[in-house]
């Protein structure tokens, strides 16, 4: 049945759904972590060049470390971004899983309906069908008896007009043996 096939739709969605919000939760994560580790590197390296090159320029470091900064900033933007819409699809996914399961759940309750309807449909044809049956019946055995009764007296008419042609013979010829003397 199509339910079956629209209830393995809705759970495969819902656990695509669940898989991407993990998925980009972590990814967020790793990212969060990543940007601070990065930062802290920068500190570390930032230390490492003072201490080699004391006459460095602060100014060349600081516009290295904010262009470092910028990057891991876009990078941090665009996975929002990315996130941003995978949350999207998230809200999309459950409505339309949401919709599918109202919509199974309706056509369920129209089919269970229409079930209903043709079951008591078809009790009641049977309950006709054995009615006519019963009458077929006690019609076919009412024939049966007149066409018994008809035969009997058909042979009774035949008999008696059989015993009646034999005497109007006779007295047919003893008239006309009467005639002929």
């Amino acid at each position: 049945m199509d339910g079956g096939r629209l209830e393995q739709q809705v759970a495969r969605v819902e656990r695509g759904i669940i898989f991407l919000k993990q998925e980009h939760l972590a990814m967020l994560t790793g990212l969060q972590l990543e940007i601070s580790h990065l930062k802290r590197r920068c500190h570390e390296l930032s230390c490492e060049l003072d201490s080699r090159f004391p006459d460095r320029n602060a100014a060349e470091e600081e516009e290295e470390l904010a262009n470092r900064c910028e990057a891991a900033e876009r990078l941090l933007e665009r996975q929002q971004c990315v996130m941003v819409t995978a949350r999207g699809e998230l809200r999309v996914g459950q409505a339309r899983a949401f919709a599918l399961g109202r919509s199974l759940k309706e056509e369920e309750r129209r089919f269970l309906e229409e079930l209903k309807r043709r079951s008591h449909k078809i009790t009641l044809l049977n309950q006709e069908l054995q009615h006519q049956n019963v009458v077929t019946t006690t019609l076919h055995h009412e024939l049966h008896v007149a066409r018994l009764k008809l035969f009997q007296q058909h042979q009774s008419a035949g008999a008696a007009a059989g015993g009646e042609e034999e005497g109007r013979g006779n007295e047919e010829e003893e008239e006309e043996e009467d005639e002929e003397d």
